[in-house]
């Protein structure tokens, strides 16, 4: 006779095909029960092994339910400029086609566009960002702790002065002392504002090391050390980082042998993109435990290129997946993400076998959750775990048909066919923020006006800055392109 166990719950998801990622696959359980009390799973397994009165009960029948999705990296306040800077050499990006746009931002519109990222990211199954951000503190309260989301939060500490709009690309930036240590006080007060709230936690957020000073990265090295502390920083991210450490330190030094000689390269360091290393410095990496964020669509759209998540994956390195920013990829839905790390690692690898559907579910939840240092509490459906999770429609058009025999092709399916669309609810510790697909802590509408209002003007002030910029884009559009 199967063990009945009875457990008090607010919600309790049944009869569901549940993809728990609780051992080292996918852990699937078929007519599954998930129960949830107080924030927390009380109960994860065989419907006939649970008896128990929720307050609410969601019917699972035809559909998967799995962890909530983790988003490693995101700069979710650049959703605004969502296609303001795209298809220009990688030369260009940062400086002459999306900078035009973004320094004319105002606070009240960064919150509008990170209103509307968090939006996106919520409604495609995304229950945790690792949001990357200035003013962090007044992001997370504007946006994702209102909405709802997990976030594990950096504050960008980045010392270059504007009168490096005015320099080539190998002319090494000039810094400005103070403004990259009022970066790292706001840092500092954001572990502080959230020291005891569940659903948010910080890391130090240097932007790069050719925007901040070695001495100062020093300094965050050790309050991270004494406080036990994490670090998210952009590594190794392309062409013109790599000009610009050449240029401070010296010909042939790359910003991981200078991370490496600052005592930076560590178990504490969250390293974004490192599609600018060497196979051996990654090697390196992966061994002293420095976890990676790949971010496959924002670097194909700015650098040409496919992060190398699954040769990461082979040194032994632990990685999750981001979607970065929208002005150069499109945007927060995450299924889609997924999607485009397993095709382009196959591409990469001239390997179909590589980064398959079931290590892209693996990666997009309980790895991202160990990418973010928060394994503990979220990325598996286990007891006593915090209960973020996501149920998806497996009869939806984009996934169906679905069977479980002789394999379950709800695994593919959802990789390869799904997006925010097969979506219907999304837990984050334990309150329903999805419900049929619609956002249920804000006002959509208003989030959407909002943003395309402040879009119009943001793009209307910069606009001769842009085109002074002379970007490529400025001549697709003289020739009728854009």
């Amino acid at each position: 006779m199967a063990l009945v166990r009875s457990v008090g719950m607010d919600l309790a998801i049944t009869d569901t095909l549940a993809l728990t990622m609780a051992d080292d696959r996918l852990g699937i359980l078929e007519e599954a029960t998930i129960a949830v009390e107080d924030g927390e799973i009380t109960f994860v397994g065989p419907a006939d092994e649970f008896e128990g009165d929720a307050d609410r009960t969601i019917d699972g029948a035809g559909r998967v339910t799995m962890p909530g999705l983790v988003n490693v990296h995101a700069h979710s306040d650049l959703t605004l400029l969502r296609g303001g800077a795209q298809d220009v050499p990688e030369i260009e990006w940062m400086n002459r086609a999306l900078g035009p746009l973004s320094e004319t931002m105002t606070h009240e519109d960064r919150v509008a566009g990170a209103r509307l990222g968090v939006l996106e990211a919520l409604r495609s199954g995304v229950t945790t960002l690792g949001e990357y951000t200035a003013d962090a503190r007044r992001i997370v309260d504007a946006a994702h702790d209102p909405l709802g989301a997990r976030v594990v939060a950096a504050e960008t500490i980045n010392a270059v002065d504007d009168a490096a709009a005015d320099l080539g690309p190998d002319d090494p930036y000039p810094l400005d002392a103070e403004q990259g240590r009022r970066g790292l006080e706001r840092n500092e007060a954001l572990f502080d504002a959230y020291a005891d709230h569940e659903r948010v936690s910080c890391l130090y957020g240097p932007q790069a090391l050719d925007m901040v000073s070695p001495d100062l990265l020093a300094e965050i090295r050790d309050r991270a050390e004494d406080h036990d502390r994490g670090i998210h920083m952009h590594v190794a991210q392309g062409q013109r980082e790599q000009r610009q450490i050449e240029a401070r330190y010296g010909d042939g030094e790359t910003t991981v042998s200078v991370l490496e000689d600052l005592g930076l390269v560590s178990d504490r360091l969250l390293a974004a993109h490192l599609h600018g290393a060497t196979c051996e410095e990654r090697r390196r990496l992966a061994h002293a435990g420095v976890r990676m964020a790949a971010n496959p669509s924002s670097i194909a759209a700015i650098d040409g290129i496919t992060p190398p998540i699954v040769e990461y994956r082979e040194h032994g390195g632990v990685a999750g997946v981001g979607t970065d920013q929208a002005p150069g990829r499109g945007g927060h839905d995450f299924l889609r993400e997924l999607r485009t790390t397993a095709l382009l690692a196959k591409t990469k690898r001239t390997d179909p076998t590589a980064f398959p559907a079931w290590a892209a579910l693996r990666v997009g939840t309980i790895e991202g959750a160990r990418t973010l240092g928060i394994a503990d509490r979220v990325g598996s459906l286990e007891q006593g775990k915090r209960a973020d999770l996501v149920v998806c429609d497996l009869d939806h058009p984009s996934v169906a048909p679905t069977v479980s025999e002789p394999l379950h092709t709800a695994v593919p399916n959802l990789v390869y066919g799904g997006s925010g669309a097969v979506v219907e609810t999304v837990v984050v510790d334990g309150a329903v923020v999805v419900e049929s697909g619609t956002l249920q802590t804000a006002d959509e509408n208003e989030v959407l006006e909002t943003a395309d209002e402040r879009a119009a003007a943001v793009f209307d002030r910069a606009g001769e800055d842009w085109r002074e910029a002379d970007s490529v884009l400025v001549d697709r559009v003289a020739d009728g392109w854009l």
